[in-house]
Formats: structure tokens, sequence, C-alpha cells
């Protein structure tokens, strides 16, 4: 049973992605399209910030989805998750924003941007992978 188990998994860790890197895939060209015609310091920083704002919908538009095909058990529980996730992503925010403090030079206030976008970022894509594995089979 073991010896099926393994690729049975992997089919699935791949299907359960493609929805994800569609949405990722295209906040993250916007994102690309955005610093190439913005490279100063404020530019990207305005990029990344506006990345950040689209995982952000992203993120709403996952949980939205997701709380609909859950049974309400599984609302509470991923309520209470998003709460608990709110707080950590605040608290690594204040991190972040610490650690780039002490660094020299504009271009750090960029990186700190894009790095609050990848935290954003990260939370949309785990919901929409949990979304996937309930509508996994469904028709789109």
């Amino acid at each position: 049973m073991h010896q099926y188990f393994a690729p049975v998994a992997a089919a699935m860790l791949l299907a359960t992605s493609a929805q994800a890197r569609d949405a990722m895939n295209t906040i993250d060209l916007n994102t690309e399209s955005c610093l190439s015609t913005n490279q100063s310091t404020a530019g990207m920083l305005e990029c990344f910030t506006h990345a950040e704002q689209e995982w952000d919908t992203e993120l709403n538009r996952v949980y939205k989805a997701l709380q609909s095909k859950l049974k309400p058990a599984g609302q509470d529980a991923l309520k209470q998750a998003q709460r608990a996730w709110i707080a950590h992503r605040d608290k690594e925010f204040e991190l972040i924003n610490a650690v780039h403090a002490q660094l020299d030079g504009t271009m750090w206030i960029a990186v700190m941007a894009n790095k609050r976008a990848d935290v954003v970022k990260g939370r949309a894509m785990a919901l929409q992978a949990y979304f996937d594995l309930l509508t996994e089979g469904e028709p789109s």
C-alpha cells in the first residue's frame, strides 16, 4: 500500500497547485511588469506595495471561496486559523521592519516591501491549496 501512496500524493500535489500557480503567475507577472518600468527605489516600493495589495485581495477571495466549501466546524476552524494568522502576519511585519531598519541604504525599503508581499502571498497560496483539495474532481 505504501508503494502507491507517494505517486498518488505527488499527482495530487501537482493538481492542487495548478490554480494557485495561475493566481501566482498573474500577480507575479504584474509585479515583474511594474518593476521593469519602475527601477527607482520609489518605483520598486510602489510595485511591491501594489503586489501586497493584490495578494491581500486574492487571499480574501480564496478565504471566502474556501469558507463556502467547508462544513460549520471547518468554517469555525478556518476563522480561528485566519485570526491567528493575522496576528502572526502583524508580528512578522514588525520583525521585517525592525531588521530592515538596521540596514543602510534606501534599497532596503523596497526589499522590505517585497518580503511583506511574500508573507501575504504565502497565506493566499496555502488557502488556495486547501480549496483545491476540497474541490478536486469537481467540474470547473
